[in-house]
């Protein structure tokens, strides 16, 4: 099975708790794509670096993905993020430099595509034209990059509403936050509820304290864990995005597949790594996550 993961590659340059830096490679593409490779999927990376990763294509390669030569911007340098940890494991977020835009034709045909833009890569008019050309296949929105702009600083914020088309889309993955901004300021399991009705998406993932929370017809999942002391909580959410995409298409079973998600992200984060180098890359340590949730998972019926 073969996985379509548009976002840019980052250069990320992550300052922890003690103010010690660390560079690594990120964004969606970088996370997403490494995970597909411990679930044995094929991967296409729809994505744009600049001239200044010349020196890393290996460092790419090692995350699973392999640039062709229209994939290598010549004006603009590969997009980069400062991000300062904070102890209630937020962080802020400064932009560096951004890459060129994301268009239809970086797209190829596969089992799933995967848009989680990180600022602005992928227009609102992209999305509908992938829609629109790869509408029968399993869609996963991760909205971030939509909401995103940058202030006279260089941090990086969300907007507070944002009209976004989501028609046509299998899945979302979206925090409180941008629940609220695609609801009009409806948050919790009844913002996944006006989503889900306002569009006909099939799955909404969202995330609370400490918890995933998965909306599939009129179900309501929700996986406890515990909290985690880890460095780096970076990535969290791409990994959960791509572990539930391979799952799902594995075995077409929602409930498992929230339930590898959600294995993906605590090996993650059992591993106490920083960067893509918290990526799981054993199957069975994430399946013995999985089965545990699987085992423990509360739910309800909503309307």
């Amino acid at each position: 099975m073969k996985i379509c993961i548009a976002s840019h590659v980052a250069l990320d340059e992550i300052i922890d708790l003690r103010g010690e830096k660390t560079e690594s490679l990120g964004g969606p593409v970088c996370y997403g794509s490494l995970l597909a490779k411990t679930f044995n999927f094929n991967t296409f990376a729809a994505t744009k670096v600049g001239n200044d990763m010349a020196g890393k294509l290996q460092l790419l390669r090692d995350c699973n993905i392999f640039l062709t030569e229209n994939q290598i911007d010549k004006s603009n340098p590969t997009t980069k993020f400062r991000l300062i940890l904070n102890k209630d494991s937020g962080r802020q977020l400064y932009l560096l430099s951004s890459c060129s835009e994301i268009k239809l034709n970086d797209f190829v045909d596969s089992d799933a595509l995967l848009l989680s833009p990180i600022f602005e890569e992928i227009s609102q008019d992209t999305l509908r034209k992938v829609v629109g050309n790869y509408g029968d296949r399993f869609i996963m929105i991760d909205p971030q990059g939509f909401l995103r702009y940058e202030n006279s600083e260089g941090l990086i914020l969300n907007r507070k509403r944002i009209n976004l088309d989501l028609k046509g889309v299998t899945a979302i993955k979206a925090d409180p936050e941008e629940l609220s901004a695609l609801t009009g300021g409806t948050t919790s399991i009844e913002g996944m509820i006006k989503l889900r009705d306002k569009f006909n998406l099939e799955f909404v993932i969202s995330t609370g304290s400490n918890s995933i929370i998965f909306l599939h017809k009129n179900i309501v999942y929700t996986i406890k864990f515990k909290k985690i002391d880890s460095p780096d909580h970076t990535g969290l959410g791409d990994i959960l995005a791509t572990g539930f995409t391979c799952a799902y298409l594995k075995e077409r079973d929602p409930l498992w597949a929230i339930c590898f998600g959600a294995g993906s992200v605590i090996s993650s984060l059992e591993s106490k790594k920083k960067g893509v180098q918290k990526v799981p890359e054993r199957m069975n340590l994430i399946e013995r996550f999985a089965s545990y949730f699987y085992n423990t998972v509360n739910f309800k019926v909503v309307d």
